[in-house]
Order: structure tokens, then C-alpha cells, then sequence
């Protein structure tokens, strides 16, 4: 359950910061046009190289430090957002994309290996937390955003982010039973 909460946030905050952002973009002090403001998607493509070593850190730190370290740089390019320096919103941007990306293949990683049996449900309640949390997060943070700001939808999404940290320690994986798994001897739950 604690996997489907962290993959509600990430959605949640992945559409609170991307979708509002535009709004901020186009306002002064940036004023930028709606040719450039496509352009600024390209902050994706670190995330493109970064998203599939997500395995392998996992296989080396486990999921909790693996999605602790996703979390951190997200937040990390939280308060790079709020400046009115355009290439450090964009550096910030980046941060957070490669942050949330990460934390979303090491989540979906997790649930994989933690589902014991009926491996397809548990990957279709997963997708379905994911995208709840994105559609509550655009509504959610699109009222924040109306009615307190861009600086306070920011604070949110960070508010978020540390709620998925907390609930990484929930993170368990269950031993299988013998008759999941033949002719092996599971320990006891294995913290992720």
C-alpha cells in the first residue's frame, strides 16, 4: 500500500509542478513565448538518460535509499523554481524531472518484486494510484496555485515530496510462500 501512495505523489507532484509552471513562465519577469515555452521540455531529456539506471542503483543501494535519493533531487530543484533566473527555473526543472522519473521506475520496480502472486493486479492498482495522483494533483495544486501562488504550489509539491520520503518506510517486501516459490526457504519480510 505504501507503493501506492509513493506512486500517487509522484504523479501528484510531477503534474503540480509541469502544469502550473507554464503559467509562470509566460509572466513576467520570463515573457516567454509560446514557441519557446514547447522548447522548455527539453529539461526531459536528462531524465531519458538518468530513468534507466534507476535498476541498477537499486540493485546496488536497495529501493528506500534508492527513491530517498530520487526524492532529494527533486527536491533539490525545488527552490530553483522560485527565482527569476530563467536557465536556473530550467536547471530546476531538470532536477526535478530526473528526480521524479527515477522515483517512478524505482517504484514501479519495487512493486514487481514485492507482489508475490497476482503480479498484473498489483501493477494495475499501482497505474491506477499513479494516475489518481495525477489527476487529484491538478486539481489540488491548480487551486493552490489560483488562489496562493506559484511560491505556495512549490511548498506543496515540496510538502509532498517529504511525504513520499516518510512513507518509503513502509516499504516491505513479503517473503513468498513455499508454494509460490518450490524447493526455496524464504526468511522472514525483507525491508525494501
Amino acid at each position: 500500500r505504501a507503493a501506492f501512495a509513493i506512486g500517487f505523489l509522484i504523479l501528484f507532484v510531477f503534474i503540480g509542478i509541469y502544469s502550473y509552471v507554464n503559467f509562470v513562465l509566460v509572466r513576467a519577469p520570463f515573457d516567454v513565448g509560446m514557441m519557446m515555452l514547447g522548447m522548455v521540455y527539453f529539461v526531459f531529456l536528462p531524465s531519458i538518460v538518468t530513468t534507466p539506471l534507476a535498476g541498477r542503483v537499486v540493485a546496488r543501494l536497495g529501493t528506500r535509499p534508492s527513491l530517498w535519493l530520487a526524492f532529494a533531487v527533486a527536491a533539490a530543484g525545488l527552490p530553483m523554481l522560485l527565482g527569476s533566473n530563467l536557465d536556473l527555473l530550467l536547471v530546476g526543472l531538470a532536477l526535478f524531472g530526473v528526480g521524479t522519473f527515477f522515483a517512478q521506475a524505482t517504484a514501479t520496480g519495487f512493486v514487481g518484486r514485492a507482489a508475490t502472486a497476482d503480479r498484473g493486479s498489483a501493477s494495475g492498482l499501482y497505474l491506477t494510484s499513479y494516475y489518481l495522483g495525477g489527476l487529484i494533483g491538478t486539481a489540488i495544486l491548480g487551486q493552490v496555485f489560483d488562489h496562493l501562488g506559484w511560491t505556495a504550489c512549490v511548498i506543496a509539491v515540496g510538502v509532498a515530496l517529504a511525504a513520499g520520503m516518510l512513507l518509503t518506510l513502509r516499504l516491505t517486501i513479503q517473503p513468498a510462500s513455499a508454494d509460490q516459490m518450490p524447493g526455496l526457504m524464504q526468511p522472514s519480510s525483507k525491508t525494501a
